[in-house]
């Protein structure tokens, strides 16, 4: 059950670094920004629509797949993912002969954990893993799918577009939200074929570490558009430094199916929030 729960705890952990935000243009310490030349502008604007082209609407997805943690230890499983577009992730860890010994349930507002194997669980709100940030379901669906977006609202796409400043960094474009939070900046990479190379997370002050995911294997899908199908996490949760390594397989994009939202029947133990360490270090 620990393997999943740090995958998910380093994947949100991207997006939950600080509580309030403010309006700031990013400018990377590189790179050409866009200046006032009509050529420049109308070529980034082109390139910017381009990259919102490469981002499909879907609504229900399934997918299997492998993920690997490592940090002070090495732990490696089977997984399968079903999500349902801006309402619900669920996440189940199955390392032995397809069998479900944990799974995690994320909505819009609540967030369901259950170790089968230790017979546990935790039901909290959203807010234990957002820390006030307006963090959706919708954004951490794209952290998954390796998808911009603007932090509260959603993926990417004409609507928001022109809250984004797009640059020409060397042979790569970078794309940042005009509106930052105030103790990091976040934005994403993309090559020169529109296809996402990274996402970043940079402190500007405090103590908080940088975060970066990395993606890979970038496939068109017909429904979807451009999915990352292999994404590296490098993550710093609790002051332990973290990698993640997921691969996603066989993504299907309809279905008819439901995630169960219920609690676990009697002979579970439920925990509160603050005891998620000792899931995450393997803890009875």
């Amino acid at each position: 059950m620990k393997k999943i729960i740090i995958a998910f705890t380093l994947l949100a952990a991207i997006t939950t670094g600080c509580r309030t935000t403010k309006d700031t243009t990013v400018t990377p310490s590189s790179g050409t920004t866009i200046t006032s030349n009509q050529n420049q502008q109308e070529a980034l604007d082109q390139r910017l629509s381009m990259l919102v082209n490469t981002q499909g609407n879907w609504n229900m997805m399934q997918v299997g797949g492998n993920v690997k943690v490592g940090g002070i230890k090495s732990l490696s499983s089977s997984m399968q993912m079903r999500m349902i577009r801006d309402k619900a992730i669920y996440i189940s860890l199955r390392p032995m002969l397809g069998i479900e010994v944990g799974k995690i349930v994320i909505t819009s507002d609540s967030v369901l954990v259950v170790d089968k194997y230790h017979k546990r669980y935790i039901a909290e709100p959203m807010s234990l893993i957002t820390n006030g940030i307006p963090v959706t379901v919708g954004n951490l669906q794209d952290i998954f799918l390796g998808r911009s977006f603007v932090l509260g609202q959603g993926t990417m796409g004409r609507n928001n577009s022109k809250d984004c400043t797009l640059v020409h960094d060397g042979t790569n474009y970078r794309l940042a939200p005009k509106q930052q939070p105030k103790d990091f900046t976040y934005g994403f990479t993309y090559d020169e074929n529109n296809k996402i190379l990274a996402v970043e997370v940079t402190p500007v002050k405090g103590n908080l570490k940088p975060y970066k995911a990395t993606y890979s294997d970038v496939k068109l899908e017909a429904m979807a558009g451009n999915i990352a199908h292999h994404v590296d996490v490098k993550a710093n949760v609790g002051g332990t430094a973290f990698t993640l390594a997921l691969d996603l397989k066989d993504i299907t994009w309809s279905g008819d199916f439901t995630i169960d939202l219920t609690k676990p029947a009697s002979g579970y133990k439920r925990m509160s929030a603050n005891q998620i360490t000792s899931i995450l270090e393997g803890g009875n």
